[in-house]
C-alpha cells in the first residue's frame, strides 16, 4: 500500500553520489543564483536545506557566505560534506533528522528548500507541510523535482528494468512523490505556487555505461531489487537496449533542465 515503504536512506550512495549527480559548473552557479534571488536570501537569512547530503547544492551557497542549516537521514552523507568544508569558515549546522519530523520550531527559517528529495520520502505530503511549518510568514519554500524526459534513453532503460522487476514480483516504485506535477498539486492545496525554469543543458552519455550504472546500483530504485534478481535482469536490459539502440558504445545526447517550484508564505 502506498506510504508503507520507509524513506530511502542514501548511506550506500556515499562512494559514488558526487560522481553520478554532479551538474555542470554553470548550472550549479545558476541554481545558487536563483536560490538566493527567488528565496530573497541574504547573509543574514536563516536557511534550511532538506536533504543536504554531501552538499551538492549547499556548497556554492556556503561559499557566498549564506548560512545554512541542513538535515538528512544519512549521517554518512553529511560526514562527506563535513570533510569538504573542514578548515573553512562556512556557517553550516548539520542535523540528522527525518523530513517528516523537522526538529525546529514553527517559523524558524526565512527560506527552506529541497532539491530532488521528496521522491524518496515516505509520507511526503506530510513532509511538505512540515517544511511549510518551519518557514516564517513572508518567507519562501523552494522545491525541485528532477523530471526525466520519458523518451530519454536512461528513462527508457529504467522503465524497462522496473517492468522486468515487477514481472518478477518486485516493485521499484520509490516511496515519495512521482512527479513535479504531483508535488505542485500538493503544495497548491495550502499555498499558491509558481514554476521557474533555471537552466537547460545537454549531456553526452554512453548506453553501455548507463547499464553498468544500473548494475552497480547507482540509482535509488535499483536498491529495491535483490542483488541476485538484478544480476539476472541486467543482461535482459542490455539485450533490449541493443535491439533498440544498436551499438551501446555510441554516444547519445540527453537533455536536462532544472526547475524550481516556488511558494511564499503570506501573512
Amino acid at each position: 500500500m502506498k506510504g508503507t515503504m520507509p524513506s530511502l536512506v542514501f548511506d550506500q550512495a556515499v562512494s559514488f553520489y558526487d560522481k553520478t549527480r554532479a551538474d555542470p559548473e554553470w548550472v550549479a552557479n545558476a541554481i545558487t543564483d536563483s536560490l538566493i534571488k527567488l528565496g530573497e536570501i541574504t547573509t543574514r537569512s536563516r536557511v534550511l536545506e532538506i536533504g543536504i547530503g554531501t552538499g551538492r547544492i549547499a556548497l556554492p551557497a556556503l561559499g557566498r557566505g549564506i548560512p545554512i542549516t541542513g538535515i538528512d537521514l544519512s549521517r554518512a552523507m553529511m560526514a562527506e560534506l563535513e570533510k569538504k568544508i573542514a578548515g573553512q569558515n562556512h556557517r553550516v549546522a548539520l542535523v540528522q533528522a527525518d523530513a517528516n519530523g523537522l526538529p525546529f520550531r514553527d517559523a524558524a527559517f526565512d527560506c527552506a528548500y529541497a532539491v530532488h528529495v521528496y521522491h524518496v520520502v515516505a509520507n511526503w505530503q506530510r513532509a511538505l507541510r512540515d517544511a511549510w511549518r518551519v518557514v516564517k510568514p513572508g518567507g519562501h519554500l523552494l522545491v525541485n523535482y528532477h523530471d526525466h524526459e520519458p523518451r530519454a534513453v536512461f528513462s527508457r532503460m529504467r522503465a524497462k528494468l522496473a517492468e522486468m522487476a515487477r514481472a518478477a514480483g518486485v516493485e521499484t516504485r520509490r516511496p515519495g512523490a512521482q512527479s513535479s506535477d504531483e508535488l505542485r498539486d500538493e503544495l497548491n492545496q495550502f499555498t499558491k505556487t509558481r514554476v521557474v525554469e533555471i537552466a537547460r543543458w545537454h549531456e553526452t552519455v554512453v548506453p553501455a555505461q548507463m547499464i553498468q550504472g544500473l548494475a552497480a546500483k547507482s540509482v535509488s530504485e535499483t536498491w529495491l531489487i535483490p542483488d541476485d534478481l538484478l544480476a539476472r535482469l541486467i543482461p535482459r536490459v542490455r539485450a533490449w537496449a541493443q535491439a533498440e539502440l544498436g551499438d551501446l558504445s555510441n554516444e547519445i545526447i540527453e537533455h536536462e533542465k532544472f526547475v524550481w517550484i516556488i511558494s511564499q508564505k503570506l501573512g
